[in-house]
């Protein structure tokens, strides 16, 4: 089964119907409705001075992993990780 979805995946043909298949391989997941969505974790609380940030305040990332309430805090950080 498997050698038939590496033919699929690089001809698009699928021989045991002699089908052209859809390359490419598409996942929907969608949270059901009783799941509350939780923020992630470092978007609680600034990287360096610990303030709490929220939904009214900007919020400045570095990496896709710190989160900083402001420019000067984001500084600081980046100055950390390059030491």
């Amino acid at each position: 089964m498997s050698q038939n979805l590496a033919q699929m995946g690089e001809t698009g043909m699928d021989e045991t119907s002699g089908q052209t298949a859809e390359a490419g391989i598409r996942v929907r997941s969608e949270p059901s409705a009783d799941v509350q969505m939780e923020p992630l974790r470092f978007l609680q609380h600034c990287g360096s001075c610990n303030r709490t940030l929220g939904p009214e305040v900007d919020i400045y990332i570095y990496k896709g992993e710190s989160a900083f309430c402001s420019t000067e805090c984001r500084e600081k950080g980046m100055k950390i990780d390059h030491t």
